[in-house]
């Protein structure tokens, strides 16, 4: 793997906050210490390796720097019958508090029209949503702990489940309207909205700059110039293709003066 590219996207991923501070929904968020961890290791990565992974590891190395911290176990699999019954993320000792960690990285986009405020944030395919994760973590990623099968495996380590909390790992990217980009919202960390979204309509407000479309793993990235800009007319063919396949892109926009921002252009109205 490119040592550069790695390391952006390391970087991207520490520059991410987490979602909220305390609790929301019942749910508690990880304290983390505020110092940042300077690069990462380049190994041989599988190059189709899911976003989603990717930041487990980097939460993993990030949390092995941290000489408070004592990881466990990661990824633990948890088994009944033969048959996968779910798998725990983290467990890990800091300070001699025991903590089952689940992590979390999600881009959501908000959608106004939605009655209520959590519900509002949705994935940039409203195939997913913070409330629907919310609820799988309180239902079943956090009650894993607690399955019988799980004891076991902790009875391996000369634990029980009832010396754990738990906590969640839980970073996010947000995007917003136009109109709501100077909208404060009461839930959530405002920090964690990178940029805004608009539909292919609304592109020809921008024939004037430039684009740019990470594939899926330097979502992570923060936007930089260093990449080969696409014309607006070439954009446009492209974002077509994409949103015709009901998916909405992350995109980076140049405009002329040469700053640089974060976008979705999604397919739905």
């Amino acid at each position: 793997m490119n040592t550069l590219l790695t390391n952006q996207r390391f970087d991207g991923f520490q520059a991410t906050p987490f979602l909220w501070e305390g609790s929301l929904a019942g749910l508690e968020m990880f304290e983390q210490a505020d110092e940042k961890v300077e690069g990462y290791p380049v190994v041989d990565t599988d190059a189709h390796i899911r976003l989603g992974k990717l930041v487990e590891q980097f939460v993993s190395y990030e949390l092995d720097q941290d000489k408070t911290i004592q990881i466990i176990q990661s990824n633990v699999q948890v088994f009944q019958n033969q048959v996968t019954v779910g798998e725990i993320d983290l467990l890990i000792n800091q300070l001699e508090a025991y903590l089952h960690l689940e992590i979390v990285y999600k881009f959501y986009l908000y959608d106004p029209s939605i009655p209520d405020e959590l519900h509002r944030w949705i994935g940039p395919n409203r195939k997913d949503s913070l409330v629907y994760k919310l609820t799988k973590l309180k239902e079943k990623q956090l009650p894993l702990l607690y399955h019988p099968a799980t004891a076991y495996i902790l009875n391996g380590l000369n634990l029980t489940s009832d010396k754990f909390v738990q906590r969640l790992y839980f970073k996010a990217q947000l995007f917003v309207p136009l109109d709501h980009r100077n909208v404060r919202h009461d839930l959530i960390n405002n920090e964690c909205i990178k940029g805004f979204y608009v539909r292919f309509k609304d592109l020809t407000n921008y024939t004037h700059c430039t684009f740019y479309i990470p594939p899926k793993l330097d979502w992570l990235i923060e936007p930089h110039l260093e990449v080969d800009w696409l014309s607006y007319k070439d954009f446009e063919t492209v974002v077509a293709k994409t949103l015709n396949d009901r998916s909405s892109p992350l995109c980076w926009m140049k405009l002329p003066e040469g700053s640089v921002q974060k976008l979705f252009v999604v397919w739905w109205d």
